[in-house]
């Protein structure tokens, strides 16, 4: 792939996309690297590793943008979920003995993580229906369903985060396989297009390969390197 060692994937497919579509559409090139195999055939084989790419790589924007919107739905959802809990599990612990408590899932301290709160709302919100050991305070059962709705509606939240983020994951290995395919079938075309574009500088230019214009260092050291070689010999 013409990019740098460090190129984004904007990058890579805008080198791709250059390569190919500009060797595709100059007959000149298209025919000098037919020569050495890279018909219009492989050419269009390609150009659909790149369309694929490109699909990858919007897929996986995509779910990384579910992903995030999942997650601060998650966060909302936790938040009136954990403060319907809390605030039932109050009047609960200044109302009831413990029996009463044990009854309704208070015996312990309050549940941190995720499926902890999740299993402890359903079961406070579930018993004191049943139990009616909160109506004569507030919690009548309209009141209670409508909580316990909350719990319901983090616990579906959750399921979708998880979902979201399994997804993106995926999507990610996708992108990544798709980019690699694709850079490796580049980077294979212009080792073979400069042999075939040999001394035709603007023609390499066209697929993204930048012709050397000035010697390299070596090759700017070799007469120095040279002749003290010889003087070396005749001493």
């Amino acid at each position: 792939m013409p990019t740098k060692p460090h190129a984004t994937t904007a990058q890579q497919l805008n080198a791709a996309q250059l390569a190919i579509a500009n060797s595709l559409a100059d007959p000149e090139i298209k025919a000098a690297v037919a020569q050495f195999g890279y018909t219009t055939a492989k050419l269009n084989a390609g150009k659909a590793l790149y369309d694929k790419a490109l699909v990858a790589v919007n897929a996986q924007k995509s779910g990384k943008g579910d992903q995030k919107t999942a997650t601060a739905d998650l966060k909302a959802a936790e938040k009136d979920a954990r403060d319907a809990y809390q605030a039932a599990a109050k009047v609960a612990r200044a109302t009831l003995d413990k029996d009463g408590l044990a009854k309704l899932g208070l015996a312990g301290k309050e549940p941190r993580d995720t499926a902890g709160l999740i299993q402890a709302g359903y079961t406070l919100f579930d018993n004191a229906l049943d139990s009616g050991l909160l109506a004569d305070f507030g919690y009548d059962e309209v009141r209670i369903k409508a909580e316990r709705a909350k719990v319901a509606a983090f616990d579906a939240a959750n399921q979708a985060q998880e979902m979201a983020k399994g997804a993106a994951q995926q999507a990610t290995q996708d992108q990544d396989a798709a980019l690699a395919k694709l850079s490796d079938w580049v980077a294979q075309y212009l080792k073979i297009a400069k042999v075939a574009l040999r001394g035709k500088k603007q023609l390499l230019e066209k697929i993204g390969v930048t012709a050397r214009t000035s010697k390299t260092a070596a090759q700017r050291a070799a007469p120095a390197k040279a002749a003290a070689t010889r003087a070396a010999k005749k001493a």
